[in-house]
């Protein structure tokens, strides 16, 4: 197949046309007391981490000594200082608020040996690879507490309640963004839900996301999370989830269905949508060999498509991924009614899309050949689906008919839409 496809996958929300214009960018009695607890401390443990960030950050508009003046005085190590900045914050925020003086104590010894080393501008290089070291030490020690975060997150399926008491001990946006979906989604009872809510969603947005004013202006437009359905509960999740190196986990979707496929899916149309990751299904679909066989006859002329694209192809390959985990993992959902007016606007579309490639006529686009072999195996690629549905999942005969149908749709839509001009 095409190298840059990760998979058998379709693009079915951008059919739809949802491109955003943002720019690239990379990476009971107890809950009583909880509750109690989650609307008091909040603003302070934010409060005191903002205030640890604020002592640290270099002001270049006044700089407070001469290791600063030597920092705003060069652009790279400006950005550096940046980093260090940007890396703090997200360690701060996922290392639990008790265990936070290590963190605090060796970003001291840094501020101390950065003032030595860059007090003198020529000590320029020497003070460039301190500041390196500070930023790969940094993320370093983020990467693994975001997996513990992480790993709490992947806990609420065996236990929501345990899994929220852990997350409370942090004050990051990952951490508030799963409390946001086990109040919001039930798994955790807590007396006064809105409010909590609405506090966590507030914490979020105005404290705790890294400078990204698109990606803040989107998560504004939800509006109020906390009476909103459920759809834009796990929306909100994306959105903060896109801002670390933490996965959607395969629970969302088998417990949550439709909804959760419609939050993850291509959102921005864009490098954006790279993150976050995605679970994997224990096996895909669509690489089957019947779907191999179809994929042979079509997929040799996406590659040039993709690189049209741009950044956009991005977007594209993430309505793959989920196209593919969505017939992959929790394939009844393929039957259910599109919730959102993005989704809906991409089921109509590829209605369309499937009538125009039964009726196929650009041959000079598309050889004839092709076109034909992928029709000649579609059928057995449909068969060998069903057949799957019915064993694996446990469909009857015409519902594992009815999906299969519904999945080969997707496959041969979201290429289709590679293969047409753009609305």
């Amino acid at each position: 197949m095409a190298s840059g496809l990760r998979g058998h996958r379709l693009s079915s929300a951008l059919l739809a046309g949802r491109l955003r214009t943002a720019g690239c960018r990379q990476r009971y009695p107890v809950m009583l007391r909880i509750a109690s607890w989650l609307l008091a401390g909040i603003a302070v443990a934010t409060v005191s981490a903002g205030a640890a960030m604020a002592a640290d950050a270099v002001s270049c508009a006044k700089p407070a000594s001469p290791a600063e003046r030597t920092i705003c005085g060069s652009a790279d190590l400006k950005l550096a200082a940046e980093d260090i900045a940007t890396s703090l914050r997200s360690l701060t925020g996922n290392t639990p608020v008790a265990e936070r003086d290590g963190v605090q104590r060796a970003q001291q010894a840094f501020l101390a040996e950065r003032d030595r080393v860059c007090a003198d501008k020529s000590g320029l290089q020497a003070c460039q690879r301190l500041h390196e070291r500070r930023v790969a030490e940094l993320q370093s020690q983020d990467s693994a507490a975001q997996k513990r975060v992480g790993a709490i997150a992947a806990g609420i399926p065996k236990d929501a309640k345990a899994a929220a008491a852990a997350l409370q001990r942090y004050d990051g946006a990952a951490a508030k963004a799963w409390l946001v979906y086990l109040y919001h989604s039930g798994a955790v009872p807590v007396a006064d839900r809105e409010s909590a809510e609405r506090a966590l969603v507030g914490a979020v947005i105005d404290r705790d996301l890294p400078p990204d004013r698109e990606l803040a202006e989107e998560m504004r437009n939800l509006g109020d999370v906390a009476a909103a359905p459920l759809a834009t509960a796990l929306l909100f999740l994306r959105h903060v989830l896109s801002t670390t190196e933490l996965e959607a986990p395969c629970f969302l979707f088998t417990r949550h269905g439709q909804p959760a496929f419609e939050a993850f899916g291509a959102f921005w149309g864009n490098s954006r949508d790279d993150s976050p990751a995605l679970c994997r299904a224990p096996s895909s679909v669509y690489d089957m060999p019947e779907w191999k066989k179809v994929a042979a006859h079509i997929d040799p002329v996406l590659e040039p498509a993709l690189e049209e694209r741009g950044s956009i192809r991005l977007g594209y390959e993430r309505q793959f991924d989920v196209d593919d985990l969505q017939a992959s993992l929790v394939p009844s959902t393929l039957l259910e009614s599109p919730m959102s007016p993005d989704a809906r606007r991409a089921a109509e579309q590829r209605q369309r899309a499937i009538a125009l490639f039964r009726n196929w006529k650009d041959f000079g686009l598309w050889r004839e050949a092709d076109y034909k072999a992928t029709l000649a195996a579609l059928p057995a690629a449909v068969s060998a689906t069903a057949k799957l549905y019915r064993e694996r999942f446990g469909m009857n005969g015409p519902t594992a008919e009815q999906a299969a149908k519904a999945a080969a749709d997707r496959f041969i839509a979201g290429r289709l839409a590679l293969l047409l001009p753009e609305e």
